[in-house]
């Protein structure tokens, strides 16, 4: 049960049922419902970094699920160990990135698993790792790594506060796995 209850149905205003009938019914997304003026920005957020962002689906599934293991965030682990495997991250990468085995992960990836776990613990990555991710992506998708990196921090830090729970069974069904790639 969730330290912070969902809102009800009941409870939400028009704007935030529109919102949640347009998305896959996650328990995060009913949560965030619970601040109604946060609920858009929030999910809107989420879809730029997922939908919209140039960075290379694989390596920004390798950040999120690095940022769930520093984080302890189990949440964002099965909800993004399922979107990895959607977009084409291998099984070996995923047990990879989320048990924190970089050295089974290839230079990049591992580049990448480094800048996500000094950003989440650190606040800001060291100053080697960031020329180094600098160097490896360019401006754009280093600033949409350190975006993607900050906004799964702050997620998993309301997953923990308010409880969030893992739902029974992940709703990927009706998810265009293109659409992340």
């Amino acid at each position: 049960m969730s330290r912070i209850p969902y809102p009800t149905d009941e409870e939400l205003d028009d704007g935030a049922r529109t919102i949640l009938a347009a998305l896959p019914p996650l328990n995060i997304v009913r949560m965030f419902a619970g601040a109604p003026a946060a609920l858009r920005p929030l999910t809107e957020l989420g879809q730029a970094i997922l939908l919209q962002a140039e960075l290379d689906p694989r390596l920004r599934q390798i950040a999120i699920l690095s940022v769930a293991r520093m984080t302890g965030s189990t949440y964002e682990r099965a909800q993004h160990e399922q979107v990895s495997l959607a977009v084409g991250v291998s099984e070996a990468d995923v047990r990879a990135a989320a048990d924190g085995d970089l050295e089974a992960l290839d230079e990049d990836a591992r580049l990448i698993a480094r800048f996500a776990a000094e950003i989440t613990t650190d606040v800001q990555a060291g100053e080697a790792t960031t020329a180094a991710v600098l160097e490896l992506l360019g401006r754009r998708q280093s600033t949409e790594l350190v975006v993607c990196c900050a906004y799964y921090s702050a997620v998993a830090r309301i997953i923990a506060t308010c409880g969030v729970e893992v739902e029974d069974t992940l709703p990927t069904e009706g998810i265009d796995p293109d659409a992340w790639e």
